[in-house]
């Protein structure tokens, strides 16, 4: 077939800019490539395995960059709730509204099905409190962090005696008053729910503003 001017003209545009797909990655999306399952003498043909390599490389840096999107519009509504969490606890006026908000509301905050809250000490009178000895709460925390991820099975029996069957995942706050502890225990159906290894920054946010209003509201 008799190649035309156009057709000329691209040719020697490519030959001379052999870049031109990885700057411009879209173009090969709109583009049509002979099919691999071709027959061809060649062992490798060598115009398809350039191809697929930049076709590859295209769909893994979408992909990537879908997953960090996502990823920072998930943080960015998750400080908004946060953010809006915090002005209520601290607008809260007495110990116990406290206490409710941190069942009520935590819950939902972190998609959570079970709140429940423990206390190691007697400064506190709550209905809604559990107790728990400190040594038990103590030994969930044993490198001083305000959070505990580790899902140790033992943890559900001992923070949702109420529904141990149900919870698959979860996360444990402590929470510093005086010096007793307050445990807040939020649970999942969903083992995907809480990992070790999930970053704990905005909850370890909302511990220290819970610390501070127990301290106003003392």
């Amino acid at each position: 077939m008799k190649k035309n001017d156009e057709e000329e003209f691209v040719i020697k545009f490519l030959k001379k800019n052999k870049n031109i797909f990885l700057k411009y990655p879209e173009l090969v999306e709109i583009l049509n490539f002979p099919n691999n399952k071709q027959k061809s003498s060649k062992v490798v043909d060598l115009n398809i395995y350039r191809y697929q390599k930049i076709k590859n490389n295209y769909d893994e840096l979408k992909l990537k960059m879908l997953e960090l999107i996502k990823a920072a519009n998930s943080h960015v509504v998750s400080q908004k709730r946060v953010l809006k969490t915090s002005l209520k606890i601290l607008n809260t006026k007495s110990l116990s509204k406290l206490i409710n908000l941190i069942l009520d509301e935590l819950g939902s905050l972190l998609g959570c099905e079970i709140v429940n809250c423990f206390y190691t000490g007697n400064n506190i009178i709550n209905k809604r409190l559990m107790s728990i000895d400190n040594r038990i709460a103590v030994n969930f925390f044993k490198d001083k962090p305000q959070t505990y991820l580790n899902q140790n099975p033992k943890g559900i029996v001992i923070f949702f005696p109420n529904r141990p069957k149900v919870i698959k995942s979860y996360v444990l706050l402590k929470i510093i008053y005086k010096s007793d502890r307050l445990i807040v225990a939020l649970g999942s159906k969903n083992k995907n729910k809480f990992s070790k290894n999930q970053q704990v920054d905005l909850i370890e946010h909302l511990i220290q503003i819970i610390q501070v209003q127990l301290v106003n509201l003392n």
